[in-house]
């Protein structure tokens, strides 16, 4: 009887342990997310995009094929710089192993065509994430579209 109680212990600790290693892990990647945003306020969309992108990221285009690997991001930007201002916030984080994604709200501030003032643009986005072998997390896919207003989740 205490053998069977001693293992039902230590199954529970076992389970516990996996709970909380999830816990961190989402913790981890909320972190990153936020600072990823944090730094595309400070120092720039592209700057930003760049930094936290894995080696062998994909980044969807609307309108174009979507870019394929950190190099060839870079080599976007520099032909495609941002003309706007862009902030995000998580708002669910999912993690497993070395993988999680986030799911957020975002806002854009650009330009009106005539550039006499400022327009705002509400969307959501998807990064998946990926744990490099130093802690680090680093999106692997990123994408995102416009909603009609800010999004929220309940």
């Amino acid at each position: 009887m205490k053998l069977r109680n001693s293992i039902w212990l230590l199954l529970f600790a076992l389970a516990a342990c996996q709970q909380e290693d999830t816990e961190e892990l989402k913790r981890q990647i909320v972190e990153a997310d936020r600072n990823f945003s944090k730094m595309a306020s400070e120092k720039g969309i592209a700057e930003a995009f760049i930094f936290y992108a894995d080696e062998k990221v994909i980044k969807p285009k609307e309108g174009h094929l979507p870019v394929i690997g950190k190099f060839a991001l870079l080599e976007w930007y520099k032909k495609n710089p941002p003309g706007f201002k862009l902030s995000w916030e998580p708002l669910k984080v999912e993690a497993s192993g070395n993988l999680g994604y986030t799911f957020g709200a975002f806002t854009l501030v650009s330009k009106t065509s005539d550039g006499l003032r400022d327009t705002t643009t509400y969307g959501n986005y998807v990064s998946i994430w990926k744990k490099k072998k130093d802690g680090t997390w680093r999106y692997v896919l990123d994408t995102g579209n416009t909603t009609p207003e800010k999004v929220v989740l309940q």
